[in-house]
């Protein structure tokens, strides 16, 4: 029975005759399964006429077959314009586990002929990742490098899973944030914005992911080129930085000159951690003195040094908003509003922080900016220290709390009740005045301008000027 059968794109002169090996030339044009189906070997592997491969290939090849396995990984070097011999960081543990997913070359495997027919068939039926497990499930590996890959060879039959597809592209710097930054609060996402701030523009740098919301991209698109990973692409670069978290990082981003991995870890960390045994970084760099020594024997070397965060903030940052409300906690004063206008101020990305004093802590709005306070006696602290004292109420008699405001040169910000004209109340003016049907539903965009006119016009200073004889008629009043 003929071991190997060793399909050949194209001609290769690197092949010798060998009695347990069936050689087939073939071309784009003829269709892959139906070559596999005629071919005699128990295995099928294959080559590439521009790649090269070792003197020993078909022994180490011819040897392997002599094992039962459904398909076998065999290592690689990949030949780059850039730079040769570009070896994949992996170990031997790790080659054993590896199985050809979509995107794969189709020369770094041997397969189980039979086995290889039955992916073939069920890709046609149910698509190709869904069942590769099921298949196959017996997988080794050959860490000798004995295959050569040129990348910028011809693509051959882009319907085979296996077939090279990938195309190449060229960076600079990379940032691979993997899952360690999806966008989502955690310290990644300052690291990477303060790298942005600091050398964004002075170098060319990749941030790329594999997840991250729409706000982090556009918010990171000020600094970097943002990518986002695809399998079918090699991403080539001079230099790589990454985090602990992702310690593997995917072996299509190809690092020519260094690679950076930083620890980002504390001693809690540690304690939990995974010892790695695979070198596979020319850097370790912890982010604090601290974090160097106590990563010390968690990582393949000794040789880790610090450097401690950039951090830029930029010459001018908007101060949040500082809001101030006081009401007894009643339909009629409505609270609803002002769980509203916290929404919006959420949904608008306003930094704010709203004081609410009044007899009920109530609040069915989720957001950290908004505070329910027990009443007080004297909030005019709070007010004296708010860029606006607000009051949404439907009837006031005389509210006292804008008075006070008033009397602090507070800007005040209120529903158009009748007493503000008493007050002298003017929108736009000395104040903001919020018409009722503002705060229905389908005249939400509008109260979101007023809402951004607020933020915008924080800093702008309203004199008020309370004149005495409103009260005069008190002198009547008491003798």
């Amino acid at each position: 029975m003929i071991d190997l059968s060793l399909i050949v794109f194209g001609k290769n002169n690197d092949i010798k005759q060998d009695k347990n090996v069936e050689i087939i030339y073939t071309s784009e044009t003829q269709k892959i399964g139906e070559i596999v189906n005629n071919s005699k070997g128990k295995y099928v592997a294959f080559i590439k006429e521009e790649d090269n491969i070792s003197k020993d290939y078909l022994e180490t090849v011819l040897k392997k077959t002599k094992q039962e396995f459904d398909c076998c990984f065999i290592n690689y070097e990949i030949l780059y314009k850039y730079k040769n011999n570009i070896k994949p960081s992996t170990t031997e543990s790790e080659l054993k586990t590896i199985k050809p997913y979509y995107g794969e070359y189709i020369w770094s495997f041997i397969f189980k002929k039979e086995k290889l027919l039955k992916v073939l068939e069920n890709t046609k039926k149910v698509g190709f990742d869904k069942r590769i497990d099921d298949i196959f499930q017996t997988t080794t590996s050959i860490g000798k490098i004995i295959y050569f890959h040129n990348p910028k060879a011809k693509n051959i039959i882009k319907k085979f899973p296996y077939t090279d597809i990938k195309r190449e592209i060229k960076l600079d710097n990379i940032i691979y944030v993997g899952i360690g930054c999806s966008g989502k609060f955690n310290g990644y996402v300052s690291w990477v914005r303060n790298i942005g701030k600091c050398f964004g523009k002075k170098y060319k740098i990749g941030l790329m992911y594999k997840e991250m919301t729409e706000e982090s991209i556009e918010e990171f698109s000020q600094y970097f080129t943002c990518i986002k990973l695809l399998n079918d692409t090699n991403y080539i670069c001079d230099r790589l930085c990454t985090t602990y978290s992702d310690y593997f990082y995917p072996k299509n981003i190809i690092p020519l000159e260094r690679n950076y991995m930083f620890i980002h870890g504390n001693m809690s960390d540690f304690k939990n951690a995974r010892k790695y045994y695979d070198n596979i970084y020319t850097d370790y760099v912890a982010v604090s003195k601290v974090s160097e020594e106590k990563a010390k024997g968690y990582f393949p070397t000794d040789k880790i040094y610090h450097i401690i965060n950039p951090i830029k903030i930029n010459d001018r940052i908007k101060p949040h908003l500082k809001l101030t409300s006081a009401f007894k906690y009643s339909d009629v004063k409505r609270p609803d509003r002002v769980e509203l206008m916290a929404k919006i101020l959420n949904e608008l990305d306003i930094p704010f922080t709203w004081n609410v004093f009044t007899d009920s802590k109530e609040n069915t709005c989720e957001s950290n900016g908004l505070i329910f306070r027990k009443r007080t006696s004297n909030p005019i602290p709070y007010i004296n220290d708010s860029d606006y004292f607000v009051h949404l109420s439907d009837s006031e008699a005389m509210p006292y709390c804008v008075m006070e405001a008033l009397a602090t040169n507070t800007k005040v910000v209120v529903t158009p009740l009748e007493a503000y004209d008493e007050l002298g109340l003017v929108n736009n003016k000395n104040a903001i005045i919020i018409p009722f049907d503002y705060f229905k539903k389908e005249n939400e965009e509008k109260l979101k301008k007023i809402i951004l006119k607020m933020y915008k016009e924080k800093e702008k200073e309203v004199n008020y000027y309370i004149d005495e004889r409103l009260w005069s008629g008190y002198k009547d009043v008491f003798k």
